[in-house]
């Protein structure tokens, strides 16, 4: 903390807390600092579109429709899923804190503990996994690109309804850390002089055809090819291709909304 202070960071606290058997130290710090790209960084384009899923975590295009990036959801926690059922399968066999026979509270077993351990340390491992590989793409995309169109997701409410029988897209909306990904793609642009556009919460990205601008009725989750149905277009282009396209287009938009081309402000 002192070597902080002398520097150009000025500490307000430290907080020290066990999670998951480890210690963590942390230091919320006011830092002064110009929102510049670093040098050595290339630019890769432009204006480009993020769309963001489940099957692939993101799809980069522009708005002539070039495909620039595409990185399949990861999926930290259904990999570790396997090993965390054994180990809470054999916890269930243990001496836990809790006796079903007497109804009463108990000292749990050391081997319960330690199985307890291990559980913690698979949670603590996919935590990480999903931190480095989140931090990693926005840090590329803030680099990369000048002005990023993305949507506006409410994550929360994406995970509100649909029982046991949206469980498991569910599962899957955790697991891509969609609201973090977007908080950090937030302050990264601003620290790397780049800007984010978020279309309109309604603007239906995937329904729109960027082909002709029409727009879909309905279209299902596991529709991954999308085909407009107006009869002088039938594009048939992927789905997240397709929104990242139309998110470009709101991005650039956005970026020439102040000027027409006599000079004149516009809204």
């Amino acid at each position: 903390a002192r070597r902080l202070e002398q520097g150009s960071a000025r500490v307000l606290k430290a907080t020290v807390r066990f999670e998951r058997g480890r210690w963590l130290v942390s230091f919320t710090c006011v830092v002064e600092r110009a929102a510049k790209r670093p040098a050595h960084v290339t630019r890769r384009a432009g204006v480009v579109g993020v769309d963001l899923g489940v099957k692939d975590l993101i799809v980069v295009a522009t708005p002539d429709g070039r495909e620039l990036l595409r990185v399949a959801a990861p999926r930290e926690f259904a990999r570790a899923s396997r090993m965390l059922r054994a180990l809470q399968r054999k916890a269930a066999r243990q001496a836990g804190p809790w006796d079903a026979a007497a109804g009463t509270r108990r000292e749990p077993s050391k081997a319960w503990t330690r199985t307890q351990q291990g559980i913690g340390a698979q949670h603590a491992r996919v935590a990480n996994l999903r931190r480095d590989r989140l931090h990693k793409l926005t840090t590329l995309l803030a680099l990369s690109f000048d002005v990023i169109g993305t949507e506006t997701l409410a994550v929360k409410n994406m995970m509100a309804k649909g029982g046991s029988g949206k469980r498991g897209l569910n599962r899957s909306i955790a697991d891509a850390g969609l609201g973090e990904f977007s908080r950090q793609l937030d302050y990264k642009t601003a620290w790397y002089g780049s800007r984010r556009v978020q279309a309109d919460r309604w603007y239906p990205s995937s329904k729109t055809c960027s082909g002709c601008g029409s727009v879909k009725a309905k279209l299902n989750l596991s529709e991954r090819t999308y085909v407009c149905e107006h009869e002088n277009c039938g594009l048939r282009i992927d789905r997240d291709l397709n929104a990242a396209i139309n998110l470009a287009r709101i991005a650039r938009a956005e970026q020439s909304a102040c000027f027409d081309n006599g000079g004149a402000d516009r809204k």
